[in-house]
């Protein structure tokens, strides 16, 4: 699901193409290694079909150009302000969350880290008071320390934004993409 925020995320910058929203994706989101076209244009598709984004032309070239529709944009904004919907808060959807929101002029990176710290610190509560057998104990262990080393990273982040506010914003990439899906029409 995050990458499908990640790309209405990006999408606030303005109108993008397939190939640019994957780039772009890809340049925020650090965690992630690759992003595959399929996956790309199958979650474009999705969206549209979502009513969250729309045509916004084309390209010089004729790539077909996206943008936002309100509906798309309200979702932006709230993924941009708030930590996860999940009470069981997911360690690459965080990544991909924080990373993407500190990139963003106007997105509130620190509210994000934030809500995902208070949700890694409510599920050490609930996993610490649940320990039934032995099998229960040494899962509960694990997902324990994973949202410990949640925590510290969150708590790293939290840091760099508050020392360097703004440091990690960045403008949308000025070298583009040389390929991506041309509308279906011209392939005929």
């Amino acid at each position: 699901m995050s990458v499908q925020y990640g790309f209405l995320a990006v999408l606030t910058q303005g109108p993008a193409y397939g190939s640019q929203l994957q780039n772009e994706f890809l340049l925020r989101a650090a965690n992630r290694r690759q992003l595959n076209a399929g996956q790309v244009y199958s979650t474009l598709d999705r969206m549209t079909e979502q009513g969250l984004i729309e045509s916004a032309g084309e390209t010089e070239d004729g790539l077909p150009l996206y943008r936002l529709t309100a509906a798309g944009a309200v979702e932006a904004a709230a993924w941009l302000t708030a930590g996860p919907r999940d009470a069981r808060p997911d360690w690459d959807e965080m990544q991909d969350q924080v990373l993407v929101a500190a990139s963003l002029e106007g997105a509130d990176a620190a509210a994000v880290v934030a809500d995902y710290r208070a949700a890694f610190a409510e599920r050490i509560r609930e996993l610490t008071h649940d320990a039934d057998s032995r099998a229960v104990l040494a899962a509960n262990r694990a997902a324990e320390l994973g949202a410990r080393a949640a925590i510290e990273w969150l708590d790293e982040v939290a840091k760099a934004l508050a020392a360097h506010p703004g440091a990690l914003v960045q403008p949308r990439c000025p070298e583009r993409p040389r390929r991506g899906r041309k509308p279906a029409a011209a392939l005929e």
